[in-house]
């Protein structure tokens, strides 16, 4: 009789040495969700994803957070089958226990309908008044507007993941002179921002005002003076302006990202171009998360173009 095989701290950290390619968020999230699957020494069955759903479900974690989770472990099993580590295992059937617990209907991701008052973030900051310049904290809190401004108009515009916005330099942008940005984005692949003449024009209002050697675009200007705001207070930032609003929907700059693809989508932009737009590696992952947006422009399109029974009898040559 063979041993059972355990989800290890050495497991763990042999799978994570094995990517390469991925981020160092990726990989921090892949170890926190494997750390929990190695202290509840997890066997490695058919059953192994439904007890770990258990496991995080009974931790009270999030949804977001035990799809993201769950989704470290897939990666840990898929890494030991192509090792030849787990004889006998059927991933399919571990994959099919899981949706038969959770009553899943259907696999994938869930799609949110876009909260339409987005665009009032961005108003919302646009109508602060700025402080004039008396003394440091004026220039401070005047700065702090014109950099959430710049923000605000930066993921609107570009869509981008908030990781990605948080690490964007003066020199990239060019000061708000450039209207396209190279960066290095999910699984340190390279891809293009795009910023139009609004977020353009916002981020050169901020640069100029600044008077600074800090090479980031996006610092704090009061405590920790001088450094990268971090992703949580870009967040905030966020946070603010829909609780101000009244807009509950909206709980993070994550809601600018779909939003716009939402909306490209629904004007008719290729499937494509906006994969290429929110740097999704594959076309199949834009496809799943926006099926129901696809959809409406379809019905849209059926309406507009098709032709009634006897309208087509009445057209027949």
């Amino acid at each position: 009789m063979t041993s059972p095989i355990i989800v290890t701290d050495a497991l763990v950290q042999s799978f994570l040495a094995s990517l390469h390619d991925a981020s160092d968020n990726t990989r921090a999230a892949y170890r926190a969700g494997l750390s929990l699957a190695a202290e509840a020494k997890l066997e490695v069955d058919e059953q192994v994803l439904q007890r770990f759903s258990a496991l995080l479900a009974k931790r009270k974690f999030a949804r977001a957070t035990r799809r993201l989770y769950l989704a470290s472990l897939r990666r840990l099993l898929q890494w030991m089958d192509a090792n030849d580590m787990l004889p006998g295992f059927n991933r399919a059937k571990a994959e099919a226990k899981l949706k038969v617990s959770r009553g899943d209907t259907r696999a994938g991701y869930r799609h949110r309908q876009p909260d339409p008052d987005l665009p009032r973030v961005i108003g919302y900051y646009d109508e602060q008044p700025l402080p004039e310049l008396q003394n440091e904290r004026s220039r401070a809190k005047r700065l702090e507007i014109l950099r959430d401004r710049a923000i605000m108009h930066t993921l609107y515009a570009s869509a981008g993941r908030v990781s990605e916005v948080a690490s964007l330099t003066r020199a990239q942008v060019a000061d708000g002179r450039a209207s396209e940005v190279l960066i290095t984005g999910k699984g340190n692949k390279q891809r293009m921002l795009f910023l139009t003449p609004e977020a353009q024009a916002a981020i050169r209002a901020y640069c100029d005002e600044r008077d600074d050697p800090y090479p980031a675009l996006f610092i704090s200007h009061r405590r920790n003076k001088g450094q990268p705001l971090t992703r949580m207070s870009i967040w905030r930032a966020v946070k603010k302006a829909a609780r101000a609003l009244g807009l509950s929907k909206i709980t993070s700059p994550h809601a600018f990202r779909h939003y716009r693809a939402t909306q490209l989508l629904n004007e008719g932009m290729p499937l494509e171009s906006v994969q290429a737009y929110l740097g999704h590696a594959s076309p199949e992952t834009t496809r799943i998360i926006y099926a129901h947006t696809r959809t409406a422009v379809l019905r849209d399109q059926l309406n507009t173009y098709g032709l009634s029974p006897e309208e087509a009898t009445k057209r027949r040559p």
